[in-house]
């Protein structure tokens, strides 16, 4: 069964997450996470999200 993808608005992940809408913004922007735009507005694929907010970054960055 295909595998449905969530994607979510910068204030609700915002909201989940405790991080900053601003904070969540400039990660998109610095290309951080996995995200798309819509217009003007950034979408984020949750799954990914909880996944690069449970690794981390990886050492020397």
């Amino acid at each position: 069964m295909e595998q449905v993808v969530q994607m979510v608005t910068l204030k609700e992940a915002a909201s989940r997450t405790g991080i900053s809408y601003d904070r969540l913004r400039k990660m998109c922007i610095n290309r951080q996470i996995v995200h798309i735009k819509a217009g003007n507005k950034f979408l984020l694929n949750w799954d990914r999200l909880v996944d690069y907010l449970n690794a981390g970054e990886p050492e020397g960055n």
